[in-house]
């Protein structure tokens, strides 16, 4: 039987809030910075009820943890590892994207209130904000997971090639075909499939007869029509006829690949690697037929992949249709996950469904191999490594419903994402540095989770209450001081993550929860500029749009706006510059934070900035008395964390000064950049 808890709408009394808040005056940059560069490398691990789902962009808890925690008003309960101190207060966040803010203040008992756009975000936060007991999650999952396997395991049946029985794939390799003059040839990162500690232990492809082996190997070349040459990426050109190898994009996606090993589990417990055989290949034929004969998906318009900065890297292989990306078993695992979700309890479609969405990173064709390594056999390199669109040379397969927690199967997510997620929530644990060490401090009282409201008046009083709103906060009305602070992280200026990579989930999640949201909302309607200067004028008018609409909403005189900025380029700068000046804000101070981890795949060897500014500021109309901000004559391009301060106080002087009228701002922070 399901445990279900009632979390309480408590009332109380709570303090007022003076016109001068803490954040105000000072924001313990040394600490937070010393917790966030332990949490850019795991955030996962330290805010896991965050990451059920794929979102770009997060940053780090803990930073907006000690920014909310400024807002508290009594001294005592303002330190980093008290629990609460903002029980009945309202946070708003109008560009909530992963959720980080709507999170962190719900731990601390504040009502909150978070917009997007995007329909991931809204159903992500509901997900994860809404209080289910882990038994119950559990009851869900494995009932689910059980019917799911019923429905597919036949798809991902071999024979185990040590003693024959019966066995269950793990997962396909498929390597990428490429041709020259000569014909087709097979390609793939390498051929080494697991290193091991000797060399007779390790499991090889050989390039010449297509066979896995280890230790010594005699072979029978193959005729290029029985299996064609095998190679590996770095050979560009056929050492026969001197052609350079082109890809064949002239078939659907999932056609360009050919399956050249597979790893499974057999009955008696051998877990080895093999090639195909002709029942591997009969197998995979018969899929193909079901799809085609039997699966509806709807007309073909619905499946295009949009144009987009990022899409163009699929494009440019011919690459038109989302379908196309998945192999008939992953089709095959989405219709059944599709079929089954209606049935399942009403409570549990979304988190479920953004669990089968989440997998999809792990089980297309777009999902790379890098599990040569002993201390990681088998591991998958998700879609979105690279925070982009790569076409692998060795593709994997996976198996969604392998009854064991390998990378990338629904066992292993729910337990990642779900119970790991779900146990944090009900105990959150926060970090702290003693004596060279890293302690794990639970912060008892709080809880990561809320009871859902749908109307403005029922965060008037009570704690952990939460209103989701799918919207362009621009347009959205907010009732007149609805909020005590605004929170939030705006889009990363041409950042083009959001409207454009999301699609790969969209289309699933469209017909995994169909009635969860509006799924022909217009995506170009989010402030993100994706064409240069042109763009930076939208950029600049759809933050100005929901900076009017925040500073309505607002309390005097405490209400502030915070949110954290970086940008190398100066028009990014200047479009926020003449935002935040439209909309009559004044800035009270700035702070300086650890935001990216230097190694992170997508920045790597990147001129990337690895600090943000954290801006507090005040809604028009409130008498401001914090700091004076004075002309920069040049900024310091040398060093992240000086540049970005230099501009976060570069706008400050320019919203507290008449000697640059708006429509000269983006000349003068041009001219500030050339000048450096």
């Amino acid at each position: 039987m399901a445990i279900y808890v009632q979390l309480p709408l408590v009332e109380e009394e709570k303090p007022s809030i003076p016109a001068h808040l803490p954040l105000d005056e000072t924001f313990p940059e040394k600490e937070a910075n010393a917790l966030a560069e332990k949490e850019v490398y795991n955030r996962h691990l330290y805010r896991p009820n965050t990451y059920l789902h794929k979102w770009w962009a997060r940053r780090s808890g803990t930073l907006f943890r000690f920014i909310l925690k400024g807002f508290v008003v009594e001294e005592s309960r303002r330190d980093f590892y008290a629990p609460g101190g903002l029980e009945g207060r309202v946070v708003l966040d109008p560009m909530m994207g992963g959720g980080t803010t709507l999170h962190e203040a719900i731990r601390l008992g504040a009502n909150v209130i978070g917009v997007d756009i995007d329909p991931i975000p809204v159903i992500q936060a509901r997900a994860t904000l809404t209080f289910r007991s882990l038994q119950a999650k559990q009851e869900t999952f494995y009932t689910a997971w059980n019917t799911l396997r019923n429905n597919l395991i036949s798809w991902y049946q071999t024979r185990c090639p040590i003693c024959d029985e019966r066995a269950e794939i793990q997962f396909v390799l498929h390597a990428r075909r490429r041709r020259c003059a000569c014909g087709i040839a097979l390609f793939v990162d390498t051929l080494l499939l697991l290193d091991a500690s000797s060399s007779s232990e390790k499991i090889w492809l050989c390039s010449n007869c297509g066979d896995v082996y280890r230790g010594e190997h005699l072979c029978t070349p193959q005729q290029p029509q029985i299996f064609p040459r095998l190679r590996t990426k770095e050979e560009t050109r056929c050492g026969r006829c001197g052609q350079k190898y082109e890809d064949v994009v002239t078939e659907p996606f999932w056609k360009r690949y050919h399956p050249v090993a597979l790893r499974g589990m057999c009955q008696k417990g051998h877990d080895f690697f093999k090639r195909p055989d002709t029942f591997d290949a009969d197998l995979l034929r018969a899929a193909e037929q079901i799809v085609q004969e039997r699966l509806d998906w709807g007309p073909d318009e619905e499946w295009h992949i949009p144009e987009g900065p990022k899409s163009r890297d699929l494009h440019r292989y011919g690459i038109t249709s989302f379908l196309e990306l998945f192999t008939p078993r992953q089709c095959l695992y989405l219709d059944a996950a599709r079929k089954l979700i209606p049935a399942l309890p009403a409570e549990d479609r979304p988190w479920f469904a953004l669990l089968v969405s989440t997998s999809l990173e792990f089980n297309t064709l777009l999902a790379g191999y890098k599990g040569q390594s002993i201390r990681r056999p088998g591991a998958v390199r998700h879609v979105f490594a690279h925070h982009a669109y790569t076409i692998p040379y060795t593709a994997l397969e996976n198996n969604p419903v392998f009854p064991h927690p390998r990378s990338g199967t629904l066992l292993r997510l729910f337990r990642d994402r779900v119970e790991r997620g779900t146990r944090w929530a009900m105990r959150p644990i926060e970090r702290r540095f003693k004596e060279g060490k890293v302690q794990k401090i639970p912060v008892e009282g709080e809880l990561d989770a809320g009871v859902e409201v749908t109307r403005w008046e029922e965060l008037a009083a009570g704690q952990r209450r939460f209103l989701i709103i799918q919207a362009d906060a621009s347009r959205l009305n907010f009732p007149e001081g609805i909020a005590d602070f605004v929170v939030t992280d705006p889009p990363y200026y041409d950042s083009v993550q959001y409207s454009d990579l999301s699609h790969f989930f969209r289309v699933w999640l469209r017909r995994l929860l169909p009635q969860a949201a509006d799924w022909h909302y217009d995506p170009l309607l989010s402030a993100v500029s994706e064409r240069g200067m042109r763009d930076a004028q939208k950029y600049a008018k759809a933050l100005s749009g929901i900076w009017k609409n925040v500073a309505r909403a607002l309390k005097r005189p405490h209400g502030r706006l915070v949110f954290t900025f970086h940008h190398w380029r100066p028009e990014a700068w200047a479009a926020l510059t003449v935002s935040l000046r439209e909309a009559g804000f004044s800035l009270i101070n700035c702070y300086v934070v650890l935001s990216e981890n230097p190694v992170s795949v997508h920045i790597q060897g990147l001129k990337a900035l690895k600090h943000d500014a954290i801006l507090v500021l005040a809604p028009p109309g409130t008498p401001v008395s914090g700091r004076t901000w004075k002309p920069f004559s040049s900024l310091p391009f040398h060093e992240s964390a000086a540049f970005v301060r230099a501009c976060g106080e570069t706008v400050g002087w320019l919203l507290q000064t008449d000697e640059v009228p708006t429509d000269q701002i983006w000349t003068y922070w041009e001219q500030l950049v050339e000048a450096s």
